[in-house]
């Protein structure tokens, strides 16, 4: 027991959205109480709204969440303080989400705006290069405003770890590409998407070990639970769950992130809105959903949050804050106990197990 560090991305005035961070800030959890500290700011830096380390835990990626987009990446030295090593262009609007492949090797952005993904090299030193591959996305869906094109949000490795998964909120589907790590060109052309219900408006990804795909669905307020066939590359329903029991109330419901214990027993989901992160009892082998408790996080607007021990930790973007909610002996995670001041939180990455 005891501190556990964290980095927290955040909105800057030159992103977009803009917001009033400066960069990556730095902060503290105790593992056993959820006591909240630090919280000033290590990196200087433009939008970075989503945060990924390196395997060897001596890197940090950070998108830049601007028109023209960006990915940086910065080394976490002695005492942890950290140094800028450069930026490389990701050819396309607005990053939003950034994955590190298990091998190492390569960087992945997601860009919201222009609905494409860039995929990059990582050199010796851990520093991405030019984009090797750009996958860009077609179609749309029937929510105005919001899906008038394709919208990149995030990505994820398939089960079995053969396949690149992009939820693209725009147009209701789960792009497919064959990716292998070894490979000098590591993507493959695009498969046959997975397509969801129209206006699902797909955002994040969470893979449960038995082979099962849990998609936080951000415009139909719903978490979609799929059986991925490696053998096909694709994955079929096993059905949707409401994300929030405030769903159809006076206050919309937008869900963010989704993730699952280290156990794979129970789903966390965080909801925009009613400011809440719901728990799941995970049953049937990860084919089912039984709701267990909705809890508040204490803050506005919950765009992101990382499990950590016996507790969760959220960026309550629109409150200017970070909380901790506790999860009980059942699981279950509790209403926001500690809080701590960062501007415009977006992302939390903890630092080691």
């Amino acid at each position: 027991m005891g501190e556990r560090l964290l980095w927290v991305g955040t909105y800057t005035r030159d992103s977009e959205p803009a917001g009033c961070g400066v960069g990556v800030y730095l902060a503290w959890m105790d593992t056993e109480s959820g006591r909240l500290g630090g919280g000033g700011a290590a990196v200087e830096a433009a939008g970075p709204s989503f945060l990924a380390m390196h395997p060897d835990g001596g890197k940090v990626y950070a998108v830049s969440e601007r028109m023209e987009g960006a990915l940086s990446w910065f080394a976490a030295g002695e005492g942890w303080a950290s140094v800028t090593l450069g930026e490389a262009p990701t050819r396309g609007a607005a990053p939003c989400h950034v994955l590190v492949h298990p091998a190492g090797k390569h960087v992945i952005a997601a860009n919201y705006f222009s609905g494409s993904v860039s995929v990059h090299s990582i050199e010796g030193d851990a520093a991405p290069g030019a984009a090797v591959a750009l996958l860009e996305g077609e179609g749309s869906g029937p929510v105005p405003g919001r899906q008038e094109g394709p919208r990149a949000h995030s990505t994820a490795i398939a089960p079995g770890g053969r396949h690149l998964l992009i939820a693209d909120l725009g147009a209701d589907v789960l792009r497919v590409h064959p990716f292998d790590a070894d490979d000098p060109e590591p993507v493959g052309a695009a498969l046959e998407p997975v397509r969801l219900d129209p206006g699902t408006g797909p955002r994040h990804m969470a893979v449960h070990p038995a082979g099962v795909l849990y998609v936080s669905g951000e415009l139909d307020a719903r978490v979609h639970v799929l059986q991925w066939e490696r053998d096909k590359a694709s994955a079929w329903s096993l059905g949707a769950f409401d994300a929030s029991r405030f769903k159809g109330e006076a206050a919309a419901v937008y869900p963010s992130e989704v993730a699952l214990s280290a156990s794979g027993d129970r789903l966390y989901v965080a909801n925009r809105g009613p400011d809440t992160v719901t728990t799941f009892a995970v049953e049937e082998d990860g084919a089912s959903l039984r709701p267990l408790g909705e809890s508040s996080t204490g803050g506005k607007w919950p765009r992101h949050f990382a499990v950590m021990g016996d507790h969760i930790v959220v960026a309550n973007q629109k409150s200017g804050t970070i909380t901790s909610m506790p999860i009980d002996e059942n699981g279950v995670a509790q209403e926001a106990a500690h809080r701590l001041s960062i501007p415009d939180p977006a992302c939390v990455l903890p630092v080691g197990e």
